[in-house]
């Protein structure tokens, strides 16, 4: 009998000991998340796993359409992480979460989108907010021409990885406050914004 009472207190000081340890681990990676406004339309995320840079300049001076379009550049802190395209959702002003738009969504809206992508071209803002490393472009859409379009990329911290990402949002995109929201296996990355 009280052999079974002392595997049960060790069974339950393990379970404890192990929940404690993980809430602790997870505390220590929410702290170790630094966002820094670093413009009137530009964020920094420097997290355990992935530097992020966001511009949301042209929403910001161009809401109302049907697409939200978001400039990013990213790179690994540490070894490569595959971030595939359903990693990327926003989630909008009325709590909605809008996942990255398909680049079949994207093609078809082509001919609307073409203008507003020549004027977020002409107006993006300066990135150069990361380590200067090598640059490679993003490859989840493909805008203007043919070209390979992937269902995942890899980070690692040999590389900034820049590229717009495309949201269809229905109704409109309102005015108020979002976030870019990033799943990574080991972290949940969520970088606020307001239009």
């Amino acid at each position: 009998m009280a052999n079974t009472l002392l595997r049960h207190v060790v069974v339950v000081g393990a379970a404890a000991a192990a929940m404690l340890t993980a809430a602790v681990v997870r505390a220590d990676v929410a702290a170790s998340a630094e966002l820094k406004q670093v413009g009137a339309t530009a964020i920094v995320y420097k997290g355990p796993q992935v530097d992020v840079v966001l511009s949301y300049r042209f929403a910001k001076l161009n809401s109302g359409g049907d697409w939200l379009l978001l400039d990013t550049a990213m790179t690994a802190a540490e070894g490569p992480i595959e971030v595939p395209r359903g990693a990327f959702s926003v989630r909008t002003p009325t709590g909605e979460i809008v996942p990255l738009a398909t680049q079949q969504a994207l093609a078809k809206d082509y001919a609307v989108l073409a203008a507003p992508i020549a004027r977020a071209d002409f107006t993006r803002e300066p990135m150069g907010y990361l380590i200067p490393r090598r640059t490679r472009h993003l490859r989840y859409f493909a805008e203007r021409r043919p070209a390979l379009v992937f269902p995942t990329e890899w980070l690692d911290e040999h590389h900034n990885s820049a590229g717009r990402l495309f949201f269809q949002i229905p109704g409109g995109v309102p005015r108020g406050a979002y976030e870019l929201l990033i799943d990574l296996p080991g972290s949940h990355v969520s970088i606020p914004f307001t239009i």
